[in-house]
């Protein structure tokens, strides 16, 4: 699945491969894909808070940004798929981190939005 962007479904998916949840070539399960969905606002809300990232639209995920996105959204997911103690640590360090922005693909995130442009403007002192 090459190209620019990415989807939300596409999202979930990889999460759910991430996750365990999802086996090759078998169908998401509507009750999953619904629980990811619902979490998916809250964690890019979160994202754009810790200031790692902000995705304007889930429909439109820049590629680069795709799988690192997945190992946060599996990690935050982990708890309601029955996953152990262990695994949820791991994942989360992989993913947003314990504490959030620290993990893996959070420090990846910021790794790329470095030296950006904000568009916000700069106060000027003229002396």
């Amino acid at each position: 699945m090459a190209g620019q962007y990415r989807s939300s479904a596409d999202l979930i998916t990889e999460a759910l491969a991430n996750l365990g949840v999802l086996g090759a070539g078998q169908p998401v399960d509507p009750e999953d894909l619904s629980y990811v969905q619902e979490k998916l606002d809250a964690i890019m809300r979160k994202l754009a808070a810790l200031e790692i990232v902000s995705v304007a639209d889930v429909n439109t995920i820049p590629g680069a940004w795709f799988s690192d996105l997945a190992d946060i959204v599996a990690g935050e997911c982990a708890n309601k798929f029955g996953a152990t103690p262990e695994d949820v640590a791991k994942l989360t360090q992989k993913g947003l981190g314990h504490p959030p922005g620290s993990g893996a693909a959070a420090l990846s995130l910021k790794q790329m939005m470095r030296g950006r442009p904000t568009g916000e403007i700069l106060p000027v002192d003229y002396l």
